[in-house]
């Protein structure tokens, strides 16, 4: 029998902890929705509800490709994620509202000339905050630690820095720079 631990809302409304016997990773949620009322709808409808889930195999996070894995006794974890949580944009946000807030003070004093340009900034500033906290952003090339961005004596540059997001430099007239990798591809050819 497998170990399986709601965390959150899912725990709250259908038990923490759950015994079921499986074979992999992904017969997990299979064999909650099989057995427990209401469980596969609540899954279907919380993407709406702004939720997504992690899945932890003993204490790590495994992914998409990890949920076909054998079962070995750990215990998995099903834990719910609020979409675009994330501390990006946060301290933005709040500056664009202390700025209309200002904007809103100064307009009753001399300095009343100033808060058109307040108001635009820090609704620009609440909206950009926002907009980070909901989005996406690609990880940078310095959190990226996998062997693509190692040293390459193949090609010009001495390491790859071309990420996703990242603008690529376009070449006019001679070369006086390291070039980006965008996409490489070496075919090996058996001669006899």
């Amino acid at each position: 029998m497998t170990r399986i631990e709601l965390s959150g809302e899912p725990g709250k409304i259908f038990g923490k902890i759950h015994h079921r016997l499986i074979n992999k990773v992904s017969e997990a949620g299979t064999a909650l929705a099989k057995t427990i009322p209401g469980f596969e709808s609540y899954m279907i409808s919380s993407k709406s509800r702004g939720l997504t889930f992690a899945v932890f195999k003993g204490k790590k996070n495994i992914g998409v490709d990890d949920l076909g894995f054998p079962v070995t006794g750990e215990v998995i974890r099903i834990v719910p994620v609020i979409i675009g949580g994330k501390k990006a944009g946060v301290l933005q946000t709040v500056l664009g509202a202390v700025l209309v807030a200002a904007g809103a003070v100064l307009s009753f004093t001399p300095w009343a000339a100033a808060s058109p340009f307040l108001y635009k900034f820090g609704a620009a500033m609440m909206l950009g905050g926002v907009v980070q906290m909901l989005s996406p952003q690609p990880s940078g090339i310095a959190s990226k630690q996998s062997a693509d961005n190692r040293a390459s004596y193949a090609f010009g540059g001495v390491t790859n820095t071309a990420a996703q997001g990242y603008p690529v430099p376009l070449l006019y007239g001679k070369r006086l720079i390291g070039g980006a990798i965008i996409s490489a591809g070496i075919y090996v050819e058996d001669q006899q």
